[in-house]
Order: C-alpha cells, then sequence, then structure tokens
C-alpha cells in the first residue's frame, strides 16, 4: 500500500447546443474535449495530456430526468434514473438515498401489492424531487456562462458572493429542501 500515493481529478465543463457524437466513442469525446479547449491557457494544456492516459474517463451532459411516471407495470425507477436532478443541484444522492428508503418502505407496507407500493413511492417522493430538481434550474448559465461577458459577470459575483448577505445560500438551500420531506418509521 502506498502511504503517499495521492490522486487528482478534472472536469471540464462546457456550453453547447446538444453535440451528435456516438457515447461508445472515447476517441471522439475526447477530440471534443481537446478541441474545445485547445486555446486555453494555465494547466489546460497538460490537464488534456494527462486525459489520454485517464482510466476513468467519463463524458456527459449536464442534464436533468423529469418523467411523468417512475414506474410500469412491476418495474420502477429511482434515483438518477428516475429523477436525476443534475450535479448542479448536488442533490443526487440525497434523492437516491431517500427515495430507496421509501421505496423500501412502501414495498414492505404494501404486503405484496407492489402497484400500490410503486404509487405510494411517487406521492410520497414527488415533491421533494422537484424542489431537489429546481435548485439546478436556471442554473446552468452561471455555472457554464455561454460568452465571454457571462462568465465575466459570474466570475465577479463569486467573488464578491462571501461579502453578501446571501453568502450562506448555496448551503442553506440544500439543507433546508432536503429537510423537507417528512419520512415514515416504516
Amino acid at each position: 500500500m502506498e502511504a503517499h500515493r495521492r490522486e487528482a481529478k478534472a472536469s471540464f465543463f462546457f456550453a453547447t447546443e446538444p453535440l451528435d457524437h456516438d457515447r461508445r466513442d472515447t476517441e471522439q469525446q475526447k477530440r471534443i474535449l481537446r478541441d474545445h479547449f485547445q486555446h486555453e491557457g494555465w494547466e489546460v494544456p497538460r490537464l488534456l495530456e494527462l486525459m489520454e492516459t485517464a482510466p476513468d474517463f467519463y463524458f456527459d451532459s449536464v442534464s436533468q430526468v423529469k418523467m411523468k411516471r417512475w414506474s410500469s407495470g412491476r418495474s420502477v425507477l429511482l434515483g438518477d434514473a428516475a429523477y436525476c436532478a443534475s450535479p448542479l443541484s448536488g442533490m443526487g444522492t440525497g434523492m437516491a438515498v431517500v427515495g430507496a428508503y421509501v421505496l423500501a418502505g412502501e414495498l414492505a407496507e404494501a404486503d405484496g401489492d407492489y402497484a400500490m407500493a410503486f404509487e405510494r413511492y411517487e406521492c410520497l417522493m414527488r415533491d421533494f424531487v422537484e424542489k431537489c430538481q429546481g435548485i439546478a434550474d436556471g442554473g446552468t448559465d452561471w455555472f457554464v456562462p455561454r460568452t465571454r461577458f457571462r462568465l465575466w459577470l459570474s466570475n465577479q459575483m463569486w467573488k464578491i458572493l462571501p461579502y453578501t448577505p446571501w453568502k450562506n445560500m448555496m448551503i442553506e438551500v440544500p439543507v433546508k429542501i432536503g429537510n423537507s420531506i417528512s419520512l415514515k418509521d416504516y
């Protein structure tokens, strides 16, 4: 075991119209990143070079999953498969754990009536999920600005945020929403 082994991760985000690419072609995905970030400075060229040998390269869109129903017949979805709020919300793991707890509890209480359990699971979770997804609504343009001016404006906002009355908002809002669901003691 290496006592001094350290590992760093890097994320690249950029705004674009929907991309037409093969989701299984990692070489094409790496090309997309290289093309988009090729003119950036600082450590970006080095990170792009290291990307070539990254064992855990991952490429995806920042998206939300909004479905009218999370179940069909004897199948039910939970977590990101049913209601991904996007990485911008910071609520994915919490929603998945709460959803698993509620689904397991409702299945246990339904005494074999999975249709009733699925319906109660959706009913109990829907408002909570919509609040969690709401955290990310409209946040994409601040997190990944589409223009240099919006990037500058976003950077200025982040610089002054610690000195504003809203400095704790990024912590308080998710905590408030995370606590907004009343969980039954199954």
